[in-house]
């Protein structure tokens, strides 16, 4: 439980870090993909959402919970204003599997949400080290994509092609 709490802190302190550190002019890392600058795409957040359920490999059955629950619980997002529309496929604690599909109201607020990502990353990696390590190869290989006021995160058995769908709704 120290443990868990410790990375919960921890990452909430790295969360902070990069709000308060962000620039203007930041562009996406690496792990990334997609274009933060994009500014005419109109994208039907669960349609996303049920693709990717459908068209990746998952381990686990991925249930669909409430909006309002996964930015509150899952990404520990607090001022839910800042969300537009928002879709969320989770784990049933069996895996680190996870699909969120998020239209922020502005490209601004995606950092946020983006960071919102890494923590959720950083949190199932603790949880994952001692009973799921298996799980942490995904968590490694979990595809962020932001594209104006969208970001997605998906962990799967097949980042591949979690990328493949993606894209294709941002074309």
């Amino acid at each position: 439980m120290k443990k868990k709490f410790f990375a919960v802190l921890l990452s909430l302190a790295v969360v902070l870090s990069l709000v308060a550190c962000g620039s203007k002019d930041k562009k996406s890392d690496s792990n990334e993909a997609g274009n933060t600058d994009a500014a005419s795409v109109d994208v039907d957040v669960k349609a996303l959402a049920d693709a990717l359920k459908n068209g990746c490999d998952f381990k686990d059955n991925m249930a669909e919970i409430d909006p309002a629950v996964g930015l509150t619980r899952v990404l520990n997002i607090a001022d839910t204003s800042i969300i537009e529309e928002s879709a969320f496929y989770t784990n049933s604690s069996a895996s680190a599997e996870d699909i969120i599909v998020i239209k922020a109201t502005s490209a601004e607020n995606v950092k946020i949400v983006t960071a919102a990502f890494d923590v959720r990353i950083s949190t199932q990696k603790a949880a994952c080290a001692d009973y799921l390590p298996d799980e942490i190869p995904k968590l490694d290989a979990a595809v962020k994509y932001t594209n104006g006021q969208y970001a997605v995160l998906v962990v799967s058995n097949d980042s591949a092609k979690a990328q493949e769908i993606i894209d294709g709704y941002f074309k």
